[in-house]
């Protein structure tokens, strides 16, 4: 794993900064061309806008995202520079099925829905 990576678990899982996250795996996307990595990045890239979105309250947009992310999530290894990917990949598939029927709702509301933004996880070695 590299230090980008390391990086943008901690603005992930720690600080909660998802807009930071977009813009380092963003341009770690765009400067490979590694056929793991750049997808990689670059579904990592629409989970971490997925989760702005939720606690932004725009839960179309977290739809969406997911229907960008979850191809490229599939097609990755179940362990990516020490990621647990399959844990991702089913975490946030849990997440969406769990979203109300709803386009919208208030800025941070969504813990009242039972609902909280996902976390990564290292791959046990």
């Amino acid at each position: 794993m590299n230090e980008i990576t390391r990086r943008f678990v901690v603005l992930f899982n720690e600080e909660e900064d998802f807009y930071e996250c977009h813009e380092i795996f963003e341009w770690a996307w765009k400067q490979t061309d590694d056929p793991i990595d750049g997808p990689f990045y670059k579904a990592l890239v629409q989970v971490a806008t997925a989760q702005f979105k939720l606690k932004k309250g725009v839960l179309c947009g977290v739809r969406k995202l997911y229907q960008y992310a979850a191809p490229a999530l599939d097609s990755l290894p179940d362990v990516v520079q020490g990621i647990d990917v399959a844990r991702l990949r089913e975490d946030f598939r849990r997440q969406v099925r769990s979203l109300p029927a709803k386009d919208y709702i208030a800025e941070g509301e969504y813990p009242q829905y039972r609902m909280q933004v996902i976390k990564i996880h290292w791959a046990e070695t």
